[in-house]
């Protein structure tokens, strides 16, 4: 006996899935030789980059690195830039905090018109060295602690670096404060959490307190760094873990309101340089000089002053770190990149200790050889431009999406309200035409933007990243005429779908060659991520989903047609669905596998879009018992999916296997409340929202169902009632993906933080794929002849090599 087509159709989305998911259950790799050190010293140096780090300048820095695993930081915290305190606090936390201080988006806030404690009135000197006047960063002991130079405004990290300067006498009350703070809790991190690990540390300057000052660990506080070789080695000859904070490039610039690339003057930051180099030297050979071994993790903490988010210097040497490598992590997953909630893992592991759950950091790793320390160094000032223009660049391209998609909607609607019936006018078709051309330009600029990356616009360089930024432009505007180009001009250019059709093939290509070669023109494009964000580092980000739902849909529904028309009648249903649910099940592998896409919401949003379609191309009945069914496969594929991640070893696990081992701790719903307030923020702030309001609009022109508006929209949208677009069964065959792709986009807007930005960025891509259609010429005595529920009065199927997508005994639009 045969089994239902439902239970066939079932049986095939298992056996598909099992084969997708087994490969994720292999053993992985090692994630170290577990080298454990005898102590641990950490140097923070605040505002540090990779182009400050050179061999005439800071000689003691460059020979640190020539030697050692080195990489790019983001010192991301719980604030969208991170200051001084904020960076310790998240070092110590493990985890993204942040001192609770007005964020850098308010207001400058006044400075005080008397001096704060322990500031000497009428001392407007400014200090120079490691920590504070005097060669070498020493600060004669009779004099008061050093204090940012006053100036009219404090913005920006101004007020932390002032507050470090001169606060902080109770450094557990300041660690409390984190703790207590709305976005640390969000985070569900826990403040001084390596401090509690360990038990016992060594500080040297205020900020570091932050990270280690939880109730009962002994600490052994200095203010400053020794000039003396010899009392340097003593720091590290008391505690285990040794945090000491260089904070010269804080006192190299002004805090001022209109804001800089690095918060420093050339001069000032020159000598600060020259003395953070001097400590440095001087904490290197103590380390080589104390008896054991000693791990030393050199990090930049924060921004300094008015400085903008940028990426950080990165350099660890000691057991395990001891040959010239990149440094990456289970939490980027990409070399050369790492976190600073990396550190307190790190130190952990190579001390023996267990890593607190609250930690969302993963012990740094080597990840194979690098070139020569000057050809390294170029690679990562490289990748810090890219992620500084990128960040720097977002809010901007996203209102250029919404500026060009409005447009070719409103030229759209303006061509279609001046149409008339009867003999074309040859000024209105070729303004349609121009449409059209537009329309199809407008679509190209999402791939182009990721395509952009095959160009070296990062190396313009400039002032702030100025050039780059105009480097960036052309090379999208570059990658967006060619493929125009390739659309309009291609052999496919005389068949009805063949321009979209070409948009939509190179939007998928892109997409998953560039997740299956690495995600490199991801890692900077306009809509995929950075590194400064630290979001995601590798695989599909959340707006990239967003264009891969659209193009694979949309792609399938073609190639399940063209397919079902070459096979017999009597197995046509079965090849159309084999073909849906061959395709989904490749997409579920490229976007749910820890190693390609790694997208957890990417898989729960997709298939359900995918049953769909091939319960639509085969005219299976649609209920929501089926649709509930697709949903619940959805979860079981993530979930299957997320446990098998879970089952690698920690330090091997994405995202996925760490929310299961977050479910298991009862940290998930930290996580969980996260994303939900960065949807909500999403939509109340994200200039992509805006784009919403556009989608509808061309919704209810292109696309609506008779009857559902009142007059005068009573009536079918455009692409409803115009029978000479498409015959009707490629019409079903397109509402059918767009049926698919509405439920996938629905499903990811509610599944992943970017909210509604997931469906916004794909209505970038398909917007004006609809109204190039819609745009398209009358026939000559073509009419827009329709019936009472928006049928066109020709519906005939076709020819009988055409499938007509039917719920038996049903019109081809009632399914």
């Amino acid at each position: 006996m045969r089994a239902p087509a439902g239970g066939r159709v079932l049986l095939l989305v298992a056996l598909l899935l099992l084969a997708v998911l087994l490969p994720g259950a292999l053993p992985a790799a090692a994630a170290g030789d577990g080298a454990t050190a005898d102590r641990v010293l950490v140097v923070g140096v605040p505002g540090l980059v990779w182009s400050d780090v050179d061999p005439q300048a800071t000689p003691h820095l460059w020979a640190l690195a020539e030697d050692a695993p080195i990489g790019a930081v983001s010192v991301r915290a719980a604030r969208a830039t991170s200051c001084l305190l904020d960076g310790w606090a998240t070092l110590g936390a493990g985890n993204r905090a942040r001192f609770p201080a007005p964020d850098e988006s308010l207001p400058p806030v006044p400075l005080p018109t008397v001096p704060l404690p322990q500031e000497a009135p009428g001392d407007e000197e400014e200090p120079t060295g490691a920590g504070g006047p005097g060669e070498g960063g020493v600060i004669p002991e009779d004099q008061p602690p050093p204090v940012p130079p006053a100036a009219p405004s404090l913005s920006h990290c101004g007020l932390q670096e002032r507050l470090a300067a001169v606060g902080l006498a109770e450094p557990q009350d300041a660690v409390a404060a984190v703790a207590g703070d709305e976005a640390t809790a969000r985070f569900g991190a826990e403040p001084a959490a390596l401090g509690a690990a360990v038990g016992c540390a060594t500080v040297v300057g205020r900020g570091p307190t932050l990270a280690v000052a939880a109730p009962g660990v002994a600490l052994d506080r200095s203010d400053e760094l020794p000039a003396d070789p010899a009392a340097v080695g003593e720091l590290l000859a008391g505690c285990p873990l040794t945090l000491v904070s260089l904070d010269a490039l804080v006192d190299a610039g002004e805090p001022a309101p209109e804001g800089s690339d690095t918060g420093t003057e050339p001069l000032p930051r020159a000598a600060a340089l020259a003395a953070i180099d001097a400590a440095v030297g001087r904490l290197v050979a103590a380390a080589d000089a104390a008896p054991g071994e000693t791990l030393l993790l050199l990090q930049g903490i924060s921004e300094v002053n008015d400085g903008r988010a940028q990426l950080h210097v990165g350099i660890a040497r000691g057991p395990g770190y001891a040959a010239p490598a990149w440094l990456t992590s289970a939490s980027t997953g990409r070399a050369p990149f790492a976190q600073l909630i990396d550190v307190a893992p790190t130190a952990l592991a190579a001390l023996g200790l267990e890593r607190p759950a609250s930690m969302n950091g993963q012990p740094l790793r080597v990840a194979g050889d690098r070139p020569g320390l000057a050809e390294a160094v170029d690679t990562l000032e490289d990748a810090g431009t890219t992620a500084a223009v990128h960040y720097r660049s977002t809010g901007s391209f996203f209102w250029v999406l919404v500026v060009l998609t409005a447009a070719v909607v409103g030229l759209g609607l303006l061509t279609a309200a001046g149409r008339r019936r009867g003999p074309a006018r040859p000024a209105a078709e070729r303004v349609r035409a121009a449409v059209r051309v537009l329309a199809l330009g407008v679509a190209a600029v999402p791939a182009a933007s990721y395509l952009a990356g095959l160009l070296p616009w990062e190396r313009a360089g400039g002032e702030g990243g100025g050039l780059a930024r105009l480097a960036l432009a052309g090379a999208v505007l570059a990658s967006a005429l060619a493929v125009l180009a390739v659309a309009a001009l291609g052999p496919w250019r005389t068949r009805r779908l063949g321009p979209p059709g070409a948009v939509l093939g190179i939007t998928l290509v892109t997409l998953v060659g560039d997740v299956l070669t690495g995600s490199h023109l991801e890692m900077g494009a306009l809509l995929g991520y950075d590194a400064i964000v630290a979001g995601r580092f590798t695989g599909f980000g959340n707006l990239t989903f967003g264009l891969l739902a659209v193009s694979a849909l949309l792609v399938t529904t073609a190639v399940a047609t063209a397919v079902g028309r070459r096979a017999p009648e009597r197995g046509r249903r079965a090849v159309v669905a084999g073909t849906v649910l061959l395709a989904a099940a490749l997409t579920v592998l490229v976007v749910g596998t820890p190693a390609l896409g790694r997208d957890f919401g990417g898989v729960l949003a997709v298939l359900p879009g995918f049953l769909l379609l091939a319960m639509l191309l085969t005219g299976t009945r649609v209920t929501l018992i089926r649709l509930a069914g697709a949903l619940a496969l959805a979860v079981v594929a993530v979930g299957a999916l997320a446990v098998l991640d879970w089952r690698r070893p920690a330090e091997e696990r994405s995202h996925l296997g760490r929310f299961v081992e977050q479910v298991l701790t009862g940290e998930a719903w930290t996580v969980v409340s996260r994303k939900g307030q960065a949807a909500i923020d999403i939509l109340l702030g994200s200039p992509l929202a805006w784009m919403l309001p556009v989608a509808l609009v061309a919704a209810v022109w292109l696309v609506r169902p008779p009857g559902l508006l009142p007059a005068p929209l009573r009536g079918p949208g455009a692409l409803r009632r115009r029978a000479d677009l498409l015959p009707p069964a490629d019409l079903a065959a397109l509402r059918a993906g767009l049926l698919a792709v509405a439920l996938s986009l629905a499903v990811g807007a509610a599944a992943n933080d970017s909210g509604v930005a997931v469906p916004a960025t794909a209505a970038a891509l398909l917007v004006p794929l609809l109204v190039w259609l819609a745009a398209r010429p009358r026939p000559a005595g073509a009419e827009e002849a329709v019936v009472a529920d928006g049928t066109p009065a020709s519906a005939a199927a076709g020819g009988p090599d055409r499938v007509t997508v039917v719920t038996r005994g049903s019109t081809v639009w009632n399914t």
